[in-house]
């Protein structure tokens, strides 16, 4: 175990002084911890390299179902016994899986630390995914992904990545898996994706809140530096082609809105436009009452109930989407005050005032989040994943400040899509 180390940023005006010690278990799992005395409370997380990436098509939702069955019992303690002792004491367990990674996380009050990272590891090292637990939790996944598929929102979301994915990308399909595939997960599946698949290569820790670093990376060490495993091979995300222009629609009956959403895949997290783009689409779907979407196709021609604009880069090239809800009888007329809209803003670009604006509130945005132990944490697992460095909140006011009202616009007019390069989803009532 190497000691801790500290990088500390310097002051802003805007956002507290953050300083994020650094240590390295034994087992080379890295440690990320942000002090914070205020209150006595304890948030961590571990962070591993496994995630529906690992999946294959006929067992989609594998992992997600994996990591989600991990507290429904373990080789010393039943599920009943695990939320008995997390009640107890007010902590929280649990974990997750998604496109990326899976996250063990626990909250706690500072007494109850050796209590809650015992529970932790318990559930990280020793699942045994009980049948019937994992029957209800099958059941309850079931369930939820039946009322998606009866929900319009959902319907488009999932149909749009269908256009702008092709089979077999890992962002095309759905992390949980689907109704073909849940149902054929059995517990000996689970039990071997943990076995295969979950080690401490590549994993790291993000603790914030009431602890002395160097003491808490001593105990992390103890119950977890000795964890071995096998090492996962870390999957690329391939990049996909722009799809085609194209309209797809999807009805359900007994519904009385519309879902749209019209965009296409854009840029990862690690471009060098990032910024600028997030900024552009800030001002064209967010801001205020989402910016200027939302003040033509909603405000003033009263043609959405909701419309937003989003911009998901993450490691792979994510999509970039409009997305509104509507009545059924506005649809088209909807989808021309979008494409209105955004042409207007490809070719005559942002204000000098909407910049500023929009600048003002990404810098106060990033002060907020780190009023609490869980956004502290949360940055810095980001900072992590997307490799910006520690020193990344101290930085972000003056990446954003020094954006220019060229830049921006560049950035817009260059991956914002024209109408006509975009795909379109919709789901809502048949036409009567």
């Amino acid at each position: 175990m190497t000691g801790p180390g500290t990088t500390a940023t310097s002051s802003s005006s805007r956002a507290p002084r953050l300083a994020i010690s650094q240590a390295v278990l034994s087992n080379g799992i890295r440690v990320y911890g942000y002090e914070n005395h205020a209150t006595p409370i304890i948030v961590f997380r571990l962070a591993l390299p496994v995630s529906a990436l690992l999946d294959v098509p006929e067992l989609a939702g594998l992992a997600s179902l994996t990591a989600s069955g991990m507290n429904r019992g373990t080789t010393s303690r039943t599920f009943a016994e695990i939320n008995e002792a997390t009640d107890g004491a007010g902590m929280s367990i649990g974990a997750g899986s998604g496109r990326h990674q899976t996250v063990i996380s626990a909250r706690c009050l500072e007494e109850d630390f050796s209590l809650a990272l015992g529970l932790f590891a318990d559930i990280l090292f020793n699942p045994v995914f009980p049948d019937q637990e994992i029957a209800q939790l099958k059941g309850q996944l079931m369930t939820g992904l039946r009322q998606s598929d009866n929900d319009t929102g959902a319907v488009a979301s999932r149909t749009f990545r269908e256009l702008c994915y092709p089979a077999g990308h890992p962002y095309r399909q759905r992390t949980q898996g689907d109704l073909e595939t849940v149902p054929s997960l059995t517990v000996e599946h689970l039990r071997e994706f943990h076995r295969n698949h979950f080690g401490p290569s590549g994993g790291y820790i993000v603790v914030g809140g009431d602890f002395d670093f160097a003491s808490i990376v001593h105990k992390f060490d103890e119950v977890l530096g000795h964890w071995s495993g096998p090492t996962v091979t870390h999957h690329a995300i391939p990049d996909a082609p722009q799809p085609d222009h194209q309209r797809r629609d999807v009805f359900l009956s007994g519904k009385t809105q519309s879902d749209l959403i019209i965009g296409r895949t854009c840029i990862k997290r690690s471009h060098p436009d990032f910024y600028a783009l997030r900024i552009a689409n800030m001002i064209l779907g967010r801001l205020g009452m989402m910016g200027r979407l939302g003040e033509t196709v909603r405000e003033a021609r009263g043609l959405a109930y909701g419309i937003s604009s989003d911009l998901d880069a993450g490691i792979g090239a994510g999509p970039w989407s409009v997305r509104a809800g509507v009545n059924p009888t506005n649809i088209d007329a909807a989808i021309d005050g979008i494409k209105e809209v955004l042409h207007r803003f490809r070719d005559g670009g942002v204000t000098a005032e909407e910049l500023d604006r929009a600048k003002r509130f990404s810098v106060g945005s990033m002060a907020l989040q780190l009023e609490t132990n869980d956004g502290v944490a949360g940055a810095i697992a980001d900072m992590v994943l997307y490799g910006l460095g520690l020193d990344y909140i101290d930085r972000y006011p003056a990446i954003v400040e020094g954006l220019t009202l060229d830049e921006v616009n560049q950035a817009a007019s260059t991956h914002l899509p024209r109408f006509e390069e975009t795909v379109v989803a919709v789901c809502g009532p048949p036409a009567a």
